[in-house]
């Protein structure tokens, strides 16, 4: 018998999914965990849970979210731990966010929307999404999810990741990060996926944007990995006509900051792929076929890596 212990947002609809399984499960749900509660478990499926109590004693962590650093970052995991995290359709929600901002960018939709506002009539021409590149930094399964949808509307999409070999049919082509050419100025669009690992703090900085001219910056991975400063700095120079930030190193994203009022920022709370149950329920599933027979599979990640 495995006993799980979840909490937080989607734990009951978790705990509806699997009552009365025949799974080998016994799932235990907690408004606020205590640690004896923590201490009965042998896996907690939830999205990260506050540091008070230690987790020290866990076999097996199930995320609900796709980025596991809330619970990497953490001091108190046994070294033994096995650390899964859920997909499901987070890329394809991702890609349907990545392209409704795309569009909107090509269209300067806008533009059209103050023009609206005043009654203006003037014509602008519109932008076909077909034959423009996207480059999307990380190629794991959000990435994936984005690049599938942008290339069915005839966007090529180029990969970067830490080994530049190939990640599919969908990207055009790969690079390392080290790898890539000082200018891009065919780029459209950026989206960043990347995770928050020591490598990728504040990795997007002054360096990167000048490779780019009136792209669109799309970032739905973590705020951390982009230097804020530098993106005011890209944004003035021209690098980027347009930013769309999902995602920030302070979450909610203070009210003093300049990204609110800029007219070249759009800012979204966290949203661009949202974690449902079924996403939760078939990624835990998948993860714990593995779990079971005490081996790992896509949904398992490196804890040192944090993916």
């Amino acid at each position: 018998m495995i006993k799980v212990l979840s909490t937080g947002r989607l734990s009951t609809q978790f705990y509806e999914a699997f009552k009365g399984n025949t799974l080998g499960l016994d799932v235990q749900i907690a408004d606020q965990v205590t640690q004896a509660q923590i201490d009965w478990a042998d896996c907690l499926a939830s999205f990260p849970i506050d540091a008070e109590v230690s987790l020290h004693k866990l076999k097996w962590i199930h995320s609900f979210g796709a980025g596991v650093d809330g619970f990497v970052k953490r001091t108190d995991l046994n070294k033994d731990l096995r650390l899964s995290r859920t997909t499901g359709a987070l890329g394809a929600k991702a890609g349907e966010f990545c392209l409704c901002h795309i569009l909107n960018f090509l269209q300067d939709t806008f533009a059209i929307y103050k023009d609206m506002q005043t009654q203006a009539w003037p014509e602008r021409a519109a932008v076909s999404s077909k034959n423009k590149t996207v480059l999307l930094l990380g190629t794991g399964s959000m990435a994936q999810g984005v690049a599938t949808l942008l290339r069915s509307v005839g966007i090529t999409v180029i990969g970067v990741n830490t080994s530049g070999a190939s990640a599919g049919p969908n990207f055009e082509r790969c690079f390392r990060f080290e790898e890539l050419p000082d200018t891009l100025s065919e780029v459209t669009c950026v989206i960043n996926t990347l995770p928050h690992v020591a490598a990728t703090q504040g990795l997007l900085d002054a360096h990167f944007f000048s490779r780019f001219q009136h792209a669109l910056f799309i970032n739905i991975g973590r705020g951390a990995t982009v230097k804020t400063q530098d993106l005011a700095l890209a944004i003035e120079a021209g690098q980027f006509a347009y930013c769309v930030l999902d995602v920030f190193e302070e979450e909610p994203l203070p009210k003093s900051s300049w990204l609110w009022q800029h007219p070249q920022v759009f800012v979204s709370p966290h949203q661009a792929a949202i974690t449902d149950i079924d996403d939760v329920t078939k990624s835990f599933l998948a993860a714990l076929e593995a779990y079971a027979v005490n081996t790992t599979n896509a949904y398992f990640v490196d804890k040192k890596k944090s993916y």
